[in-house]
């Protein structure tokens, strides 16, 4: 009896050594912030995204990435590096809030306008740092207060997806551009919405609030 006790948990201890372990994860309101922009981050498939141990982009990922990057923050395509920083860090706090909805239309439902602006801001704003653009602190902060208009402007993540949906759809209907992106159709708001499927329904829309003074909580 003694031996086989000895033997189980010899083999537990093995298992908890070598068993498998998962990523480590932001904290639970930044990883929140950067699953608004879950679509185009699976569209671009960004190895990293959600990790903090992925602190920067390969150089072939910089090469596939930049120029659609800076196109969407407004800023010329031959800018170097060091133009790029110094842009961002002039602009991007004070301006954030109107990426991509200075180009709106009459007919644009303002909602949606919203939700697709939010999603993009998030998915730029996570690359930019990837690519080296931002200082952490400057980034987090614009994540944080976009995912506090998401949340403010949205009553869930059901909500916030339809409203995704159609903001996409009126974008490249007007011949907007969205290169980072691709069709989101009503079975992949489905597969973010279901249970289990490690994205937004394992977190509540409403909690943790996004905002809130402790920048490293």
């Amino acid at each position: 009896m003694f031996l086989f006790i000895a033997v189980v948990v010899s083999a537990w201890l093995l298992w908890r050594a070598f068993r498998p372990r998962a990523a480590p994860l932001f904290s639970q309101r930044k990883h929140w912030s950067l699953l608004l922009a879950r679509p185009m981050a699976d569209t671009m498939e960004i190895e990293g995204f959600y990790s903090p141990a992925c602190d920067h982009f390969t150089e072939q990922a910089q090469k596939i990435l930049r120029a659609a990057l800076l196109h969407q923050a407004g800023i010329r395509s031959n800018c170097n590096d060091e133009a790029v920083r110094a842009h961002f860090s002039a602009t991007l706090e004070q301006q954030w809030y109107s990426l991509d909805l200075q180009a709106l239309t009459a007919g644009d439902e303002p909602r949606a306008a919203m939700a697709f602006a939010c999603a993009r801001v998030a998915f730029l704003v996570r690359c930019a740092l990837l690519m080296r653009w931002l200082e952490p602190d400057l980034a987090w902060r614009v994540l944080l207060l976009n995912a506090q208009r998401a949340q403010d402007c949205f009553d869930s993540w059901e909500d916030f997806g339809k409203a995704y949906k159609l903001g996409r759809e009126q974008w490249v209907a007007a011949f907007r551009v969205d290169s980072l992106g691709e069709a989101f159709h009503e079975r992949h708001l489905r597969q973010l919405l279901a249970p289990g499927s490690d994205a937004r329904a394992d977190i509540p829309w409403r909690t943790p609030a996004a905002l809130n003074p402790a920048l490293a909580g």
